[in-house]
């Protein structure tokens, strides 16, 4: 989304331009998208016709002070917005560590799985890890809740429901916030550390993927 130059003189766009500031900021710490009917019901309220103006507006604003954003992502129904940073690339910024590395782990792992994984196969990697989702982990807390609900809301990961299944299965994908934020070559580098290699090339599907 270009920087655009707006109108100061227009002060109602300015006033809800900063509303619309504030809530991405606040629902940022929570790494919660910003729908349109969050934006509508909070922001806009009675004056609906400027809603394109008031996003440009903060985006300018949040560009120029801090550095960052505002991106939408999603398709249909789902489409949301989110703030990326425009000054540093991380593997996935703003979560505190420990949420920041289980997160980093889980799409590398979908990402070395040919960017899906069938449910059984996703728990069953986790658990070699020490990661149980039925059981309360000392660090996460309801691990299924954390990844299956908070990261899916956050829009980090995609779980669909695998058609005609009984019992259900499910294929989890990188959502659309994680190829956003993630470069799949960081998480090859990521592997290569793992793995004591020096080429990530090494991983010929992968980097293709990467790379390309």
């Amino acid at each position: 989304m270009a920087s655009v130059n707006y109108n100061e003189n227009d002060p109602e766009i300015i006033r809800r331009a900063n509303e619309l500031v504030y809530l991405m900021l606040v629902r940022e710490q929570s790494k919660l998208p910003t729908k349109r009917p969050d934006i509508m019901k909070h922001v806009m309220k009675e004056r609906k016709t400027s809603f394109s103006s008031v996003v440009d507006v903060a985006n300018k604003k949040l560009q120029d002070t801090f550095g960052i954003e505002i991106v939408e992502i999603g398709e249909g129904s789902k489409k949301a917005f989110v703030l990326r940073n425009k000054l540093e690339k991380v593997l996935v910024p703003g979560h505190d560590e420990s949420k920041r590395a289980l997160l980093t782990i889980i799409l590398t792992l979908i990402f070395m799985s040919g960017n899906e994984l069938q449910d059984g196969a996703f728990w069953n990697s986790l658990r070699k890890l020490g990661i149980e989702p039925g059981e309360k982990h000392p660090e996460f807390g309801d691990v299924k809740k954390l990844i299956m609900t908070e990261f899916q809301r956050q829009m980090y990961l995609e779980v669909t429901r695998t058609p005609n299944s009984d019992p259900p299965q499910y294929t989890i994908k990188w959502g659309p916030r994680a190829h956003l934020e993630v470069t799949k070559l960081n998480l090859l580098e990521f592997v290569n550390e793992i793995y004591g290699k020096t080429d990530p090339s090494v991983w010929k599907s992968q980097y293709q993927d990467a790379t390309e």
